[in-house]
């Protein structure tokens, strides 16, 4: 979907692909709450956050990437680039792995 899809607005276009990584990453157990601006992704069946009831999680945006021709992409909460945000499996596979689920 492009700019011109949502009426060259960013944050819609944005919301429109972090829905459809969200529902992805609900269907291999992962939470996924939206929060402004992005959605926080949790895993609950992490390796050990039973015992140190720290759950693995990360507040994923998606914005323009410059270096790339403004095309949208996902990022961490430390600003880290994620995947295109047209290559949904590439970004679940990467937050999979960085997040503690076996991919």
């Amino acid at each position: 979907m492009s700019t011109s899809d949502q009426d060259g607005n960013p944050a819609a276009e944005a919301h429109v692909h972090l829905s459809a990584l969200g529902v992805h990453l609900k269907a291999h157990g992962f939470t996924v709450d939206p929060v402004a601006g992005g959605i926080t992704v949790r895993n609950p069946s992490a390796p050990g956050w039973r015992v140190s009831r720290r759950i693995a999680q990360d507040t994923i945006t998606c914005a323009p990437r410059k270096s790339d021709s403004g095309r949208y992409w996902y990022f961490t909460s430390w600003r880290q680039p994620i995947a295109e945000a047209d290559r949904i499996t590439d970004a679940l596979m990467a937050i999979k792995a960085y997040l503690g689920a076996p991919t």
